[in-house]
């Protein structure tokens, strides 16, 4: 039976993760701030912690991050879990034994050529990638960084991070009249169940290096409002606000090949609606605004 180490298993991703992994078979050990986890971690500590207990596992899963803004609070909060917090992970994976360590990365540290970093969290886990591949460099390790898209889930989860798609169900589900900003910059979101099967078939494929994990379609918030409303049905509808400040553009690069070769057939935002019209979390999507 493989051995897992989560790190984050309390998070949407890491959650959904240890879940599939037990249903593959695999046996899950949780490391984080969470209750219930097997190691205690807290990535944003001030001392490097090298004491773990006596544990041994084949491949770390790294799903746990900060998400600060890019207020200099917030840029030294990123930098210091994301990518001093890279440094606790080498340790940990070193204790445990692991051969390989998966990195949940982001598209936000994607960028064209000349351009800079569009957020400190896409600087601070392009930095956490180059920390994490150059310490198991040394120690011949593999190491993979799967930049994923926006991620959402049927759950509710993702309302914490991905406020204006949880705003839209919120509208959709309770018939009201959501008004939006204008514009039509392209978003790409990337369903929780798709990006846990990439992360275990990439572990299970030997993939390396950083991989950037994108949906097959970009959609726009007002394309995803409408079939919300369409799914949802009850008299909810789309109104384009003229007045608010058009929605930002966000670069999302091509996914990359090797995503293809692993097989995994990506969820169309019209299914993804549905399963949160049909799996009983509807509820956790709560009317709200957003600043």
């Amino acid at each position: 039976m493989p051995r897992a180490l989560v790190v984050g298993p309390s998070s949407m991703l890491g959650s959904r993760l240890s879940e599939h992994l037990r249903a593959r078979g695999w046996q899950v050990i949780g490391a984080g701030r969470s209750a219930g986890c097997e190691i205690p971690l807290e990535l944003g500590a001030e001392v490097l912690r090298t004491d773990f207990p006596q544990i041994e596992a084949d491949v770390l899963f790294h799903c746990a991050a900060a998400f600060g803004d890019d207020s200099p609070e917030g840029a030294w909060l990123n930098d210091r879990v994301n990518v001093l917090g890279a440094h606790q992970i080498l340790a940990l994976a070193r204790s445990a034994g692991c051969r390989q360590i998966v990195y949940a990365g982001s598209t936000s540290s994607a960028r064209r050529e000349g351009e800079v970093f569009a957020s400190s969290y896409g600087a601070s886990k392009a930095r956490a990638e180059g920390v994490l591949a150059w310490g198991l460099a040394l120690s011949g390790r593999a190491f993979v960084s799967l930049r994923f898209a926006q991620l959402y889930d049927e759950r509710g989860d993702c309302i914490r991070h991905q406020r204006w798609f949880g705003r839209i169900i919120s509208y959709a589900r309770s018939g009201r009249v959501l008004r939006l900003p204008p514009g039509d910059a392209p978003r790409n979101f990337v369903h929780v169940r798709d990006a846990v099967a990439v992360m275990v078939a990439a572990a299970e494929a030997g993939v390396e290096g950083v991989v950037h994990v994108c949906h097959p379609l970009d959609e726009s918030y007002a394309e995803i409002a409408h079939q919300a409303c369409a799914v949802f049905g009850g008299g909810a509808r789309v109104e384009i606000a003229q007045e608010k400040t058009p929605f930002w553009p966000a670069y999302f690069p091509p996914a990359s090949p090797e995503v293809a070769a692993l097989g995994v057939t990506f969820m169309s935002m019209a299914e993804g609606l549905r399963s949160i019209r049909d799996g009983g979390y509807a509820a956790r999507f709560e009317v709200f605004d957003v600043a």
